[in-house]
């Protein structure tokens, strides 16, 4: 055998001992959309191939393990949206603040091209008004700590 017949196959088991490990890494719960030249939307967990401002990322923060059973059992029934845009910074700053204080687990879904701006409005109106959350299938537009804080009681979050 010779030294390089040796060297093959001890980098195939370096390979293949290092691969799980890089193919178990989360991609940090980012999931993102982008439309391609050709007009198709795509979905991944991998930032887009090319330039990645042209992709929107929703970020996935899903129950903890550690959080309570009811916790858990709301995220799952009535799962939490927030709505926001790159332009919003404080009023959706404040409502990142209220959610995570608040100890609710939420998707954040942000505006960033024409594209996701045509599709918002065509859900919720021409007349919505970022921050808008979502729980369940109830919307709550604007920031208004007391009204989301109303329905997230009665989504079953712990307070």
């Amino acid at each position: 055998m010779t030294g390089i017949q040796k060297t093959i196959p001890a980098a195939a088991v370096l390979f293949a001992l290092a691969a799980p490990s890089a193919l178990a890494e989360p991609a940090g719960g980012n999931i993102y959309r982008w439309i391609d030249d050709n007009g198709e939307v795509h979905y991944s967990d991998r930032a887009p191939p090319g330039n990645e401002a042209d992709a929107v990322y929703f970020t996935s923060k899903a129950p903890a393990a550690s959080q309570s059973y009811p916790t858990r059992r709301a995220a799952k029934d009535f799962p939490v949206t927030l709505y926001t845009a790159v332009n919003c910074k404080q009023l959706c700053e404040d409502a990142r603040t209220f959610l995570n204080k608040r100890k609710v687990p939420f998707t954040e879904a942000q505006i960033r091209s024409e594209d996701d701006a045509t599709a918002f409005y065509k859900r919720f109106g021409e007349a919505a008004e970022i921050p808008i959350l979502t729980v369940g299938a109830t919307s709550l537009r604007g920031f208004e700590p007391q009204r989301w804080n109303n329905q997230i009681d009665q989504a079953g979050y712990p307070k």
